[in-house]
């Protein structure tokens, strides 16, 4: 990759001036595509085609699966109806790790089973 600012100076014979390395700077980003901002265009299409990929999948997810504790009580929660803060205030978790867990597991299901460990009686959080 060229110093644009030399590469200016020498085709200049002197020290660029402000403007001038700014419509530099304007016509060299004109070309880039991560600088123009297409990138986020294709992160926009992507989620929604994961979407679209998701709701035709809907008919095969599995109504219950085996799970940690942390995701049942969560998915107990979220069938009373409390969202993510209120979740992630009760259990003194971050919303961030609730909204992960959520849509990780694709909660809320009909049934989450616990994971047969050695401790067996600890099967929703806070026991």
């Amino acid at each position: 990759m060229t110093n644009q600012l030399i590469s200016l100076a020498k085709e200049l014979g002197r020290r660029p001036t402000e403007q001038e390395i700014g419509q530099r700077m304007k016509e060299f980003t004109a070309s880039h595509d991560k600088l123009n901002h297409h990138t986020k265009i294709n992160k926009v299409v992507n989620h929604h085609s994961e979407k679209v990929k998701e709701n035709a999948n809907k008919h095969r997810r599995q109504t219950s699966i085996q799970a940690s504790p942390r995701v049942r009580t969560i998915n107990i929660l979220m069938h009373y109806s409390l969202n993510a803060k209120q979740i992630a205030n009760a259990l003194n978790l971050t919303v961030r790790t609730v909204r992960d867990t959520i849509h990780r597991y694709k909660l809320p299901r009909e049934e989450v089973k616990p994971i047969k460990g050695k401790c067996g009686h600890k099967d929703v959080v806070g026991v």
